[in-house]
């Protein structure tokens, strides 16, 4: 018999369909065939810097001119971007509300190999791009027009991505994304009612039980949410408390290079380097403090498809329980 499981932060239900439980082997998939280090027509390729809008930011092991060869990872401005600053819309209320969507759009280029992902880089490369990550975060928290910077990573055709060179997007958005505020209300909600913070609780929890835990270290835990809305959907939770992305140390970030490689390599190996989406969800940058609020990233991996049930309604179907998917992945 399925079950609904309500999770605790932001209300929503999600259903865990039992009877309907896969294997773990059955979300295998045919690894294609191994890219060539670079591509004639991708711009995000050393040698086309020339095809994307100029670099706002470049790590090159010695000083070279921008937008040219030579870089380690690369950002510049998204070409067709989401939000920019100095929108033409008049802002308007009543039955039709609309407003300017100002902010930024960047895209972050890991590496110049096109055939390189963030699930087979060194770990020392995965260092590098989250500390550029880290850059990025705190000069977009700076801009008057950014309420909450939001960076993602579309690994895939089938999760989105219109490229195949690996790269991150990062969102600097006017507004607090829905999600967020139902997941700060619900933080916020559970801190004043508990006296504590409810990922501190999580944490304490998933880490005295085990059950649901793929891999822990000294400061992060990654574990199969217990109302996970996805099929083997992953959660990296510092197991400090820290409310912002951008608060992260340099011990804290290598360490969470480290989490996030293994969690990415695991998936390469066993699924056969599925198309997935991870995205950061950090405290907004609103001049205001949320001491109840803790970091953390959600791992979406592309495994089924979503169908008229789930967009319908908004409740997502898990075919497999988190619990079987992290045993299989531990």
């Amino acid at each position: 018999m399925g079950e609904l499981r309500q999770d605790i932060v932001t209300g929503q239900w999600v259903v865990i369909a039992t009877e309907r439980a896969k294997r773990p082997s059955d979300f295998e998939r045919t690894r294609p065939a191994r890219l060539p280090n670079e591509v004639d027509d991708c711009p995000f390729c050393p040698g086309h810097e020339h095809m994307t809008p100029l670099e706002v930011l470049a790590v090159r092991p010695e000083d070279g001119a921008p937008n040219t060869p030579g870089w380690q990872v690369r950002v510049f401005p998204n070409k067709f971007p989401a939000f920019e600053t100095g929108s033409a819309v008049d802002p308007a209320g009543g039955l039709f509300p609309v407003r300017p969507a100002d902010g930024q759009h960047e895209v972050i280029v890991h590496s110049p190999d096109h055939a390189a992902s963030l699930g087979t880089m060194p770990a020392e490369e995965v260092e590098l791009v989250l500390r550029v990550y880290r850059h990025r975060y705190r000069v977009n928290c700076d801009d008057p027009h950014v309420r909450h910077v939001h960076i993602i990573v579309n690994h895939g055709r089938e999760s989105g991505a219109s490229l195949e060179h690996s790269h991150s997007q990062l969102f600097g958005v006017p507004l607090v994304p829905p999600l967020i505020e139902l997941e700060l209300e619900g933080a916020k909600l559970y801190a004043e009612q508990e006296g504590e913070c409810v990922f501190c609780r999580i944490v304490e929890e998933e880490l005295e039980s085990g059950e649901r835990v793929i891999a822990r270290s000294s400061a992060y835990i990654a574990i199969s949410p217990y109302a996970s809305r996805f099929p083997f959907g992953v959660w990296i939770l510092p197991r400090y408390h820290l409310e912002s992305f951008g608060e992260i140390d340099e011990d804290q970030l290598d360490e969470f290079a480290e989490m996030l490689r293994g969690i990415l390599g695991l998936f390469h190996d066993r699924f056969g380097d599925p198309p997935y989406n991870y995205y950061i969800h950090t405290a907004p940058c609103d001049g205001r403090e949320h001491p109840y609020y803790h970091w953390h990233l959600e791992f979406a991996p592309r495994l089924t498809t979503l169908g008229a049930f789930e967009l319908g309604t908004g409740m997502m179907i898990n075919v497999t329980t988190p619990e079987s998917a992290a045993a299989y992945l531990r």
